[in-house]
């Protein structure tokens, strides 16, 4: 009877969550998104971290923001200076600099001044290149703002994104120069210019029928035959011709190859540790995948309105996290725990068929897999046995040798790593039909 009743409640909650209303949101507008929670999250949070009233981690903070920076310059080429061609030279800077984010969410102390200066660099100078691209040197608003309608608040958005762009950055830049509650008011506003902006882009992509999520980018004014040399001239400038699941599970294989490596001198007391950034960004990471591609710890669905919003709930708690360290450690960690086992346990039961189809296959003595396929196979059950494993050790810490945990992180990262390769092989992962 209750296997029943659970059965039924998983049910009506795949329902709920994936056969509502379908959302149309883009990737450029799910990473907007989540730029604004993380610009009104951090203003709200602000005020009180001011008054003395919470603590605050700005390495935390300032990795976190370095991070999703990366993920947008990976997924789509944009970086804080403007689009470019999603070349593998650029999606290994933005895998660098997700690096040195999670570093400094990992480690508090260890570069607060240095992550603090390079984000309001990296801000102040990017929100001047991309304000004279959009007035001077492109004349993109000149061409908007003889369109009516959208169009219009388009230019604006971006406009008013890219002012607030370059305050944030001097006000980073330069601490000091203002009161924590006056840079509490310009983030807040800079949140509310970002949902702004993504309102803006996604609707003049629901008139257009496009998205702007492609994987290619080019070079502006380059032509055929220039792209085809930049191609076959050398590998870093070649095109990144992969799609957001590869490079999101490239760097997931990063940062826990990272991790693990950075667990050493911490566990012999060299180094202090943050568990809630650690956890915070890998949740915001997570949280993002189900944003922008639907994967569920129950499977990948259709990206559903409630789905949407548990995304950014979700994101949410990451950020928050990252921000304010020790609130809501507890519970956040039974959720990324129970998460991963679902994951790790529900992927397995969805590749069983396949497993016992090549049984079959087999004992029969006919043709099985092609060796690509079948390397996939076994790299996505070891990866789903680590994750289980990952999150046993998260929801029980001390249950699981620290030296296993070690070898568990290596492992996941490197399984992360090897899938990413196997997929950037394979055209389209959809047609194995293996799960991903």
């Amino acid at each position: 009877m209750k296997n029943t009743m659970a059965e039924d409640t998983k049910k009506a909650l795949i329902t709920v969550l994936t056969e509502s209303k379908a959302s149309d949101l883009t990737l450029e507008v799910v990473i907007l998104l989540v730029f604004g929670i993380f610009m009104l999250l951090f203003g709200l949070l602000l005020f009180r971290i001011s008054s003395g009233d919470l603590s605050y981690n700005p390495d935390g903070t300032y990795g976190i923001l370095l991070v999703i920076l990366s993920l947008q310059m990976i997924t789509m080429g944009k970086t804080p200076f403007g689009t470019f061609r999603r070349s593998w030279i650029l999606v290994i800077t933005g895998i660098c600099m997700a690096v040195v984010g999670t570093v400094a969410c990992f480690i508090p102390g260890l570069m607060t001044e240095p992550i603090r200066e390079l984000v309001g660099i990296i801000c102040f100078t990017g929100g001047i290149a991309l304000f004279l691209q959009l007035v001077i040197i492109r004349r993109k608003a000149r061409a908007w703002l003889s369109i009516s309608g959208i169009f219009r608040h388009l230019t604006i958005a971006c406009g008013l994104v890219y002012v607030m762009d370059i305050i944030f950055g001097f006000v980073t830049l330069f601490s000091g120069i203002t009161t924590d509650q006056e840079n509490a008011v310009i983030y807040i506003t800079f949140g509310i210019c970002f949902f702004y902006l993504a309102w803006c882009l996604q609707k003049v992509s629901g008139i257009f029928h496009r998205e702007f999520t492609g994987t290619r980018y080019h070079c502006p004014g380059a032509s055929e035959t220039q792209k085809k040399e930049l191609n076959g001239f050398f590998f870093f400038l070649r095109d990144a011709s992969v799609s957001t699941t590869t490079v999101i599970v490239l760097l997931l294989g990063v940062i826990f190859i990272l991790f693990a490596i950075m667990l050493i001198p911490v566990g012999m007391g060299l180094l202090p540790f943050s568990r809630d950034s650690q956890f915070g960004l890998l949740m915001v990471i997570m949280a993002i995948q189900v944003l922008a591609l639907g994967k569920t710890p129950l499977g990948e669905y259709n990206r559903s309105w409630p789905l949407i919003l548990v995304g950014l709930v979700i994101v949410a708690i990451g950020i928050y996290s990252c921000i304010i360290p020790g609130l809501i450690s507890g519970w956040m960690l039974i959720l990324l725990g129970v998460w991963n086992l679902i994951t790790g346990s529900i992927g397995l039961l969805r590749l069983a068929p396949k497993l016992q189809k090549l049984k079959c296959r087999n004992q029969a003595k006919t043709a099985c897999m092609s060796p690509v396929l079948m390397k996939l196979l076994v790299t996505i059950v070891l990866l789903r046995l680590m994750t289980i494993i990952f999150g046993i050790n998260v929801l029980v810490t001390g249950l699981i040798p620290e030296i296993i945990v070690l070898i568990t992180l290596f492992l996941l990262g490197f399984l992360f790593m090897e899938l990413a390769y196997i997929l950037s092989k394979l055209a389209v992962s959809s047609k194995s039909g293996i799960p991903v």
